[in-house]
């Protein structure tokens, strides 16, 4: 009876420990195409590029702002444009901007979001094809 009621008392406590919830975890999720998972409350910024392409930001459950484009008019997978520091603060991308950088089809494009201590982080591609910056002020750049 003892060994009954210890198996009890333990299957309680690990029930109890996976219904505990992280942040993350405790925030609506939703689900975006391509398999993608996002906090609810962040949307998903969508965005035309001058190409006629087009890309999607979210916020993932990890707080990492991830984005997806089309290729042809294909969607490609998702991928982690990584936290703005310090770790987990990502609240939403706030805006997107494109602006030619150059008379040779070059687009410059900047994502702005907020942290959690509202602070303005920003990331920038200098052109079409080319890899991100890392996360910094939007003014660096």
């Amino acid at each position: 009876m003892k060994k009954f009621k210890a198996a009890v008392v333990a299957i309680v406590t690990m029930a109890g420990l996976a219904v505990a919830a992280t942040p993350a975890q405790a925030a609506d999720t939703c689900s975006a195409g391509g398999g993608g998972k996002y906090i609810c409350d962040y949307g998903v910024t969508k965005h035309s590029l001058p190409n006629g392409e087009k890309e999607q930001f979210l916020v993932g459950l990890d707080y990492a702002v991830w984005t997806r484009w089309t290729v042809n008019q294909k969607w490609t997978s998702w991928v982690s444009m990584g936290m703005p520091a310090p770790v987990g603060t990502a609240r939403a991308a706030s805006s997107i901007e494109v602006t030619s950088g150059d008379n040779q089809g070059n687009f410059q494009t900047w994502i702005t979001l907020l942290n959690s201590n509202g602070a303005t982080v920003g990331k920038m591609r200098p052109a079409l094809g080319a890899n991100w910056y890392t996360w910094d002020f939007p003014n660096c750049c």
